[in-house]
């Protein structure tokens, strides 16, 4: 830069020497600092060498083409970028077409100096990841940690479990009610169910679990003009636990009641915040909708029928079609304050954190908010500060998620002809658990999308392929 350009009492002493186009070296004592070059409302920090008699007023040689690059070289400009913007740098006069081609070549070498640093930032970040990992995972093996961790859980246990799912609502109570649809009167409630058969041992069953539920206070006795059928069932999930499950048909109800359209959050949405996070502890709600009370004035309207008795329920049964989203929008009504740590899936709560130390406070945090909100926590399904945890079909640990090898193995066991559409349904719903990491997959099985509808068309080699692919 030429001297008079800038008042002196901004120079710095220099000792930095230049040559200029004839190789002569240029009599340089000073300096200009943090000065900005700008351009289109964009500015570069760089400095000068102050030149005496300098014939251009600003000559940006090449530290400003390296502090712009990479960019690209025309005949007329360079063309740097920032922040996607294109930024111009017209030559003053006419350049040489061997000092274009210098300039290339130049922005080609610069280009490749840039990602040859990016990648060795990228591997250097890696292993930086990688060891702050494995110093957590060696930490959470010293001995006094993991007393520390039990005597948590212990205290987890203490506070907010318990044996029934309405153990704290002394602490605070959440109720939902069931309104009707616009359209419907209760003129129209369907006749009384009967009452369906049992053999003599699920009757015995049933009579313990009724009179376990009345002792609990999530049931009591009914005269509603409403009464749906409850049987048993005993699928393979039952079969393995060893108890049949009580079901209850609300489908009367459901047609009755009015929709809440409160959306369950997609699993892969959710998935994706756990990429940077290393440590993470799970919990299971007791019971989950049991934990949520149901207005007097619609309990009525749950009453349903055994052989031995009616009854109504005084929390949100299994069964009713708004029972999901009505949980949900509760604990995300809880839990939102916290999703940078958190993840709620209706009655699944994961915790997670980068280090251990953070898991402390977010540990701390899911403690009294769980107490304050007096929800209860199955006890059991406990999981604290693992690095590698199984949550919403996926084992997750260090950024990789992947579907768990269940949801694999249940895809191969079904046939290559799938006729029967609710056997269609399952098979497509397990897929969804590998979704993600088949990019293809929603193409290859459009056509058994297609066998969902009314009235398909028949079965064709092409749906054999789709189901083997």
């Amino acid at each position: 830069m030429r001297e008079a350009l800038v008042p002196t009492k901004y120079f710095e002493k220099t000792t930095e020497t230049l040559y200029g186009a004839n190789k002569q070296q240029l009599n340089i004592q000073y300096k200009l600092t943090n000065a900005k070059v700008c351009n289109d409302g964009v500015c570069y920090n760089t400095s000068f060498l102050m030149v005496k008699n300098l014939s251009q007023n600003v000559i940006l040689g090449l530290p400003f083409i390296h502090l712009i690059s990479p960019f690209k070289v025309t005949s007329e400009r360079l063309i740097s970028e920032y922040l996607g913007k294109e930024i111009l740098f017209p030559f003053t006069f006419p350049i040489l077409v061997r000092d274009l081609n210098t300039l290339k070549d130049k922005s080609v070498f610069l280009e490749n100096q840039i990602a040859n640093i990016n990648i060795k930032q990228d591997y250097l970040s890696f292993l930086k990841d990688d060891l702050h990992f494995e110093r957590q995972k060696k930490h959470l093996e010293d001995p006094k940690l993991q007393q520390k961790i039990q005597t948590f859980k212990r205290k987890l246990e203490s506070e907010v479990c318990a044996s029934f799912p309405n153990a704290f609502w002394n602490r605070k109570r959440h109720i939902v009610s069931l309104p009707y649809n616009k359209e419907f009167s209760e003129r129209g409630i369907p006749t009384k169910a009967r009452p369906i058969q049992m053999s003599s041992s699920l009757l015995e069953h049933c009579k313990k679990e009724i009179a376990d539920l009345l002792q609990k206070g999530l049931i009591r006795p009914s005269k509603s003009p409403w009464s749906c059928p409850a049987f048993y069932v005993q699928k393979n999930a039952e079969i393995e636990r060893g108890v049949p499950r009580l079901v209850i048909n609300y489908k009367s109800l459901n047609d009755a009641l009015q929709w809440i359209r409160y959306h369950i959050p997609n699993k892969s949405d959710l998935l994706k915040r756990l990429y940077n996070s290393n440590i993470f502890s799970k919990f299971d709600m007791k019971s989950g909708f049991w934990q949520i009370q149901i207005d007097e004035k619609d309990r009525y309207k749950t009453a349903f029928t055994v052989r031995f008795g009616q009854y109504e329920w005084n929390v949100m049964p299994f069964g009713l079609k708004n029972a999901p989203s009505e949980f949900q929008f509760i604990m995300n009504e809880i839990f939102n304050p916290y999703t940078e740590f958190s993840i709620v899936y209706i009655d699944d709560v994961l915790i997670y954190s980068d280090n251990i130390d953070q898991h402390w406070k977010h540990l701390d945090i899911f403690l009294q908010t769980a107490k304050h909100q007096g929800l209860v926590v199955l006890a059991p399904k406990i999981v604290l500060y693992q690095t590698k945890i199984r949550f919403l079909g996926h084992n997750i640990e260090r950024g990789t998620i992947l579907p768990i090898q269940r949801s694999l193995e249940f895809a191969d066991k079904f046939p290559d002809v799938i006729k029967d559409k609710t056997q269609l349904q399952r098979f497509l719903g397990c897929l969804n658990y590998i979704a993600n990491f088949c990019q293809q997959l929603r193409i290859i099985c459009k056509p058994l999308f297609q066998r969902l509808k009314k009235n398909p068309a028949p079965w064709t080699e092409e749906h054999t392929l789709a189901i083997k692919k």
